[in-house]
């Protein structure tokens, strides 16, 4: 039976949500779900499922950690062990615990499994396993703490903000921002994302305003105090 984005979220969701990670709505990252957990109160780890384009019923995950939720961004100086599968991480023994035979071959690195309850079973133990490990690697946070790219991010996603609260939508020439919602994320921030990389001078298209937008739109639904600012400046912008 093929493995479908519903499926797969459905089977972990559950156990994923008790190792702290919040589902989020997500069809512009390229993930097949989207699983968010704030680290420190600054940065966020991103689970990424992928499902297999060639195989009916396999499945892998990526972990991503950074100061955006923009999963698999890597570019520039953003470090390359900011973003890794989670069976990487796994030793040799516990390879042949949570991987099947063929992915235990001589010379396979990578790590898929298979859609089925044993598949699911075995990919969220690895998950439990493999976090602490991830987020363990040497000078990891240092990297992404001095990243520019990164700065750049944090400092995008800072000025939408202050951008929600304007009130001149009429004296700007919107190009790149949808007419709807998108994953659920307001129109409101799509402008203010556009507004800010023309203002920033940033690359400025249909994706990098949907991916600003998006970041910024999930920030807001797993830190509290984001989602309290937005509420209060969208509240007063309103009744302007």
């Amino acid at each position: 039976m093929k493995l479908t984005k519903s499926k797969l979220l459905k089977a972990t969701n559950e156990e994923l949500l008790k190792l702290g990670y919040l589902q989020i709505k997500d069809t512009l990252t390229g993930a097949n779900g989207l699983f968010i957990k704030v680290i420190d109160d600054v940065y966020f780890l991103s689970l990424g499922l992928t499902i297999s384009n060639y195989y009916d019923s396999r499945f892998t995950a990526s972990f991503y950690l950074s100061k955006s939720i923009r999963w698999s961004s890597i570019w520039g100086d953003i470090p390359q062990e900011s973003y890794e599968r989670v069976g990487s991480f796994l030793t040799k023994k516990e390879r042949r615990l949570y991987l099947d035979d063929e992915h235990n071959k001589q010379g396979v690195i990578d790590s898929w499994w298979s859609g089925d309850d044993e598949g699911i079973k075995n990919f969220l133990e690895t998950v439990k396993i493999t976090e602490s490990r991830f987020l363990g690697q040497k000078n990891l946070f240092s990297k992404i703490k001095s990243s520019v790219e990164i700065k750049q991010f944090t400092d995008y996603a800072s000025n939408v903000f202050k951008f929600i609260d304007e009130n001149n939508d009429n004296k700007f020439n919107f190009q790149f921002t949808p007419n709807k919602k998108i994953d659920d994320i307001p129109v409101e921030l799509f402008k203010a994302a556009e507004k800010t990389l023309s203002k920033k001078e940033g690359i400025l298209n249909v994706n990098t305003v949907k991916a600003l937008a998006a970041d910024v739109w999930h920030q807001i639904q797993v830190r509290p105090q984001l989602s309290i600012l937005f509420d209060k400046l969208t509240s007063v912008k309103n009744k302007q």
